[in-house]
């Protein structure tokens, strides 16, 4: 095996390790989604015409 496989060997088992761990995908779409709506509604109150 040359030393280019076992780096990508080594860099996929690196990934495949992140995404068995359930915990941290489940942590990883709570902070995602968390943002995604946080800053869609910041946006939506900064873009709410002023009442007269």
């Amino acid at each position: 095996m040359s030393e280019k496989e076992k780096h990508e060997d080594a860099s996929a088992k690196k990934w495949q390790k992140m995404f068995d761990n359930i915990w941290l995908l489940f942590l990883l779409s709570l902070l995602i989604s968390g943002l995604i709506y946080n800053a869609w509604g910041i946006y939506d109150l900064l873009n709410v015409p002023p009442v007269p």
